[in-house]
């Protein structure tokens, strides 16, 4: 009777692995067939996952590695780059390239106005209010081979109004994960001059 359980078991333990093992390549097979986009909003379901499924967006691909070391991958477009930006007051944390399954930053759902001005053309290519994600990260798809001055004003619960900028690249070897845009707070002359430009450029 022992060892009838103990079969018993071991069948049961041994379909399990099979089904994990199973459902791990359908969900590498069914990752390979999104695109760059959607790619990056299924690493959001993921977000702090118990599967131990960890994605990382490089310059040119989307990654997704599994519990068993299954990997797969979704190519980016040549002429598309990803920057998820995290600004921060208090703390943040370094980092290259980015991990929505597990980057957070400081500052959840909070809404900020920030524009992006590529600095040889000139050419504004976004001017808009945007709020944190619930990693504390704001995901753009810009154009890839620029050099692009961001710039994110956000005024936090007492009224305090700060200010970061920088300039982002967005090349073969640049970073897809900004951590290095700390809001700095900003005196009253300064705060009162740049709300009336951002209300002339709306």
């Amino acid at each position: 009777m022992f060892k009838k359980l103990v079969i018993t078991s071991l069948m049961v333990f041994g379909l399990n692995a099979c089904s994990q093992g199973s459902n791990i390549e359908e969900q590498a097979a069914s990752f390979s067939q999104l695109n760059h986009k959607q790619a990056l909003l299924q690493a959001h379901q993921w977000y702090k996952n118990e599967q131990d499924i960890l994605v990382r967006v490089y310059p040119d691909k989307v990654a997704a590695t599994f519990a068993d070391g299954t990997e797969s991958h979704v190519a980016i477009p040549e002429d598309q780059f990803l920057l998820s930006i995290a600004p921060w007051v208090n703390f943040s944390h370094p980092c290259g390239n980015h991990v929505p399954t597990s980057c957070t930053g400081e500052l959840i759902n909070q809404k900020m106005h920030m524009s992006a001005i590529d600095i040889e053309t000139g050419e504004k290519i976004l001017n808009q209010m945007v709020t944190t994600q619930h990693d504390g990260f704001i995901d753009f798809w810009v154009p890839r081979n620029r050099q692009l001055k961001f710039t994110f004003h956000y005024s936090d619960a007492n009224g305090v109004h700060h200010e970061a900028q920088e300039l982002l690249t967005t090349f073969d070897d640049s970073r897809t994960c900004i951590t290095t845009m700390q809001l700095v707070a900003m005196n009253t002359s300064d705060t009162q001059m740049n709300v009336h430009n951002q209300h002339q450029h709306h």
